[in-house]
């Protein structure tokens, strides 16, 4: 990666937490909008890094950035895409070292859109939330122990949707999970 493209990274980076910090209610239609011009020029770069076969470990930061984005606007199309961006951000943290509190805000970032779109209707999604959350939650005890609560708390969420959705019965969640598990028994 250039340094003119670590810094555009940086910058949009900014302009994000600028915009947390100036629309806390992330609800204004300027916070929205902001965000919305972050996301598409997030999203550029990281298709231009890959394109160029650039360095794995700037990939998944710019990934990583775009799906910490989207996820902010929390719209479903917005929540789709940050799934989208944070697969991406996945596929490449098998190819590269990175470091244990990116590692982390992968698997938070991720686990909290898998929940958010798992919308307390999706046992695989919350699930898959559950698997995301937990494996930040390890990271987070052992290299950043200020972000275990939140993470816990995320955690907690996707472990009790999971656990209502298997235990609703009538449910279309709880219906599918019933027939894998028969088929399963066979």
């Amino acid at each position: 990666m250039r340094a003119e493209e670590r810094d555009r990274r940086d910058a949009l980076v900014a302009r994000k937490n600028a915009a947390l910090q100036r629309w806390p209610n992330r609800a204004d239609d300027e916070f929205k909008t902001e965000l919305n011009e972050v996301a598409h020029e997030l999203d550029q770069l990281a298709r231009a890094l890959d394109e160029a076969q650039a360095d794995g470990l700037d990939r998944l930061r710019t990934w990583c950035a775009l799906g910490e984005a989207y996820l902010l606007l929390g719209q479903r199309h917005s929540l789709q895409a940050a799934s989208d961006a944070f697969r991406n951000a996945e596929a490449l943290s098998s190819l590269v070292e990175a470091q244990a509190h990116e590692l982390m805000n992968l698997k938070h970032g991720y686990g909290c859109t898998l929940l958010e779109l798992a919308a307390g209707r999706d046992m695989d999604l919350a699930s898959e939330a559950a698997t995301r959350l937990s494996g930040a939650l390890a990271l987070a005890r052992k290299h950043m122990p200020v972000g275990v609560a939140s993470i816990k708390y995320e955690l907690f969420r996707a472990e009790h949707t999971v656990a209502q959705l298997r235990g609703a019965p009538g449910t279309p969640a709880r219906e599918a999970h019933r027939a894998r598990e028969i088929v399963e028994a066979g």
